[in-house]
């Protein structure tokens, strides 16, 4: 039985789920000053005058918390999973200041280097929403259509949980034990996971690994960024292809009235509230998410060629 509780059936498990998602997984050096080894999902091929999709994943998360999304997305649609710097299995082989600045320009080495030339179709949840937006902000000319799931609020919407990090309870997205990591779960999720607890446990000491250079990056983003995002955010109403923005009724991270924040600020934009949903979205209404974000491209794609 003990042969079961191993490091192996936790890559068993993601090997398993990949392979009903119909993604691969491959890794790609980046010539920067850290000599970054991005890990990534791909799944389908490139389709001329189709967006590539770009998922990026939410803070101290990893890409496989998309694959039962993934699950639910055609194969002919060309789609990259990505995990950022310093989660999952993306390499830092030199540390690198931990803020969204040196994300921002990482990603965008690592879209050079894919040769992703046409404007892409980026999909961020939480975090990483907010990574997309401001790349799509920085680097207008590489995104042409966007997905963001219950980005991170400005200090005006701030949620209760959000204030409680702020004061130093960083175990609430940083658990340090197994307890903290359950009661993290159901904070964030409507749906309870039926995976069996061994399981869980396993995935949850997996994540330790990263948990000293993901201190920092929350540090950093709580003492920076954060302070920064109103001024970041403002530059999204200059943007003039779609957007669409999905939130959970029950999101107690990143609370649902900031959905009309940025369906405000962004002109060209569509929200969309998902009933009994937390603020992992894809994990609490993957058929839904998946169901949504395909009709946006093959909605706008579809204008796009009739303009």
């Amino acid at each position: 039985m003990k042969l079961f509780t191993q490091d192996w059936l936790l890559k068993l498990y993601y090997e398993v789920n990949t392979l009903i998602a119909g993604v691969k997984k491959h890794s790609l050096s980046i010539n920067n000053d850290t000599n970054t080894m991005f890990s990534y999902y791909e799944k389908g091929k490139r389709v001329l005058g189709q967006s590539t999709m770009i998922f990026i994943h939410g803070f101290s998360s990893n890409k496989e918390s998309w694959l039962s999304l993934m699950k639910n997305i055609p194969n002919g649609y060309h789609c990259i999973i990505i995990d950022l710097p310093c989660h999952g299995e993306t390499i830092e082989l030199k540390e690198d200041d931990p803020n969204i600045d040196t994300f921002l320009d990482k990603l965008k080495l690592f879209f050079d280097k894919m040769n992703l030339i046409e404007p892409m179709y980026i999909i961020g949840t939480s975090l990483g929403a907010t990574v997309a937006a401001i790349f799509a902000t920085k680097y207008p000319k590489y995104v042409n259509m966007m997905c963001l799931l219950a980005p991170a609020p400005i200090r005006k919407y701030e949620s209760d949980l959000i204030k409680q990090i702020h004061s130093g309870r960083e175990y609430i997205l940083l658990p340090e034990t197994s307890e903290q990591f359950h009661a993290m779960a159901e904070l964030l999720t409507i749906n309870n996971t039926n995976l069996p607890k061994v399981f869980v446990n396993k995935y949850f000491k997996s994540r330790l690994r990263l948990l000293n250079e993901q201190k920092e990056i929350l540090r950093s983003f709580l003492e920076y960024d954060y302070l920064n995002l109103e001024q970041y955010y403002e530059q999204l109403k200059y943007i003039n292809y779609p957007v669409l923005i999905l939130w959970g009724r029950q999101d107690q991270l990143c609370e649902v009235k900031c959905a009309e924040y940025f369906s405000t600020l962004i002109p060209n934009s569509e929200v969309i509230i998902f009933d009994d949903c937390g603020h992992f979205i894809s994990y609490d209404k993957p058929e839904e998410t998946a169901k949504n974000i395909i009709h946006f491209l093959d909605f706008h794609s579809y204008c796009l060629i009739n303009l």
